[in-house]
């Protein structure tokens, strides 16, 4: 494999993937979908941004995880490479689940079910692993890991790809070179794409998505292969050069998608849809999802292929934003909720300060450990 620079291009879909997540989830308030908060005010823009992005914004993410960790693979040993992802990975998933999901469980309990407990009970109730009883007489587990599944199923992908390397360490050039003469031309296009379409169609009806570890397997299948296919991808230029060729056709394509899930969807379905509503919608769906990629890819590949200042400090940063976003944004909304102010015009103003919140936290971070390094420096000294 030949050894590459850095992905300048890459850094920036990283980032701008995370902050399209943190946008993602905050309409996740004023859509039709159920949620942790819901505003009595919602609009079908936010059912479009839904639709938008969705299908391919996640899978887009694993791909990209799995071509830095194919570049990274070019300079360090499997072993190595796990241990590394297994502390910037499990660590702040484990602070995360521990310190960060009470707060939206009480926002949860108080604003959706109707349960009146203080974020005190909250805390005694989920680190003891006690059910919380509800008004209707049942009852409910509050541990989960919300938002940072992620952060769990990335550490796992890793670990899978990195010890099938300590047993066969030319595994991803082999891989490369059966998939790669497969995936030329407007191959690059279709194979992926009824790939996703397959999945979508057969397994999903099966194993719908519950962002469960032990039993999201449709979701692992798409993950997985995304996560895996960046990372035979990571060091192919000839891959790449194909991208960067079928980035029109694939813009064409995931656009003429996105215009037919909207008039195929106006609004987000609520129940159970006619057999070929979803048949026609799982295609669209899979195409989308696929071409998007390519497209966002390819043109990436060609406008955003140098450093930046501003990139470079937010990739960085990205990862405490991702930690922090879920939490900030549910408890900044209850307090709207509470005031009778949340509407649809708060939703900017949410992202927005969201943002500046998690902004802040990461510069504290940062002082906080430049400090301690000084003191911890200064003893030694």
């Amino acid at each position: 494999m030949e050894a590459m620079s850095r992905r300048h291009d890459l850094d920036f879909l990283r980032v701008a993937a995370f902050m399209l997540l943190i946008v993602y989830h905050v309409s996740l308030m004023y859509n039709s979908r159920s949620f942790l908060l819901k505003s009595e005010d919602s609009s079908a823009m936010f059912d479009v941004i839904h639709l938008w992005t969705h299908p391919w914004r996640m899978s887009l993410l694993f791909l990209i995880s799995g071509v830095v960790t194919g570049i990274l693979l070019t300079r360090q040993a499997p072993r190595a490479l796990r241990s590394a992802r297994t502390r910037q990975l499990l660590a702040p998933l484990l602070a995360g689940v521990l310190l960060l999901i009470p707060p939206q469980m009480y926002v949860y309990l108080n604003a959706h079910v109707g349960v009146d407990i203080s974020l005190l009970d909250v805390f005694r109730y989920y680190l003891t692993l006690t059910p919380v009883p509800l008004p209707d007489g049942s009852e409910v587990n509050l541990l989960s890991m919300q938002h940072l599944w992620y952060l769990a199923y990335l550490w796992v992908y890793t670990a899978i790809l990195t010890l099938a390397l300590s047993v066969w360490p030319d595994l991803l050039r082999r891989a490369g070179d059966w998939l790669m003469p497969w995936l030329a031309g407007k191959s690059m296009l279709i194979l992926p794409a009824m790939l996703f379409i397959l999945m979508r169609l057969a397994l999903r009806p099966v194993f719908p998505p519950t962002l469960d570890i032990l039993t999201d397997w449709y979701s692992h299948a798409v993950y997985l292969v995304s996560f895996l296919l960046g990372a035979v991808m990571a060091t192919r230029s000839d891959c790449w050069d194909t991208i960067v060729r079928m980035r029109k056709p694939a813009l064409i394509l995931a656009l003429a998608c996105a215009l037919s899930l909207v008039i195929l969807f106006p609004t987000l379905p609520g129940g159970e849809l006619e057999i070929w509503r979803q048949l026609v919608g799982r295609t669209l769906g899979g195409s989308f999802q696929w071409c998007a990629i390519v497209a966002i890819l390819g043109y990436a590949r060609i406008w955003l292929n140098s450093e930046n200042a501003v990139i470079r400090y937010l990739n960085k940063a990205i990862l405490t934003y991702y930690v922090l976003h879920q939490t900030v944004m549910l408890l900044i909304a209850y307090e709207l909720h509470q005031l009778g102010l949340m509407s649809a015009s708060t939703f900017i103003p949410i992202v927005i300060a969201t943002l500046a919140i998690c902004a802040l936290a990461y510069e504290l971070k940062q002082r906080l450990g430049v400090s301690w390094r000084l003191w911890n420096g200064a003893r030694v000294a």
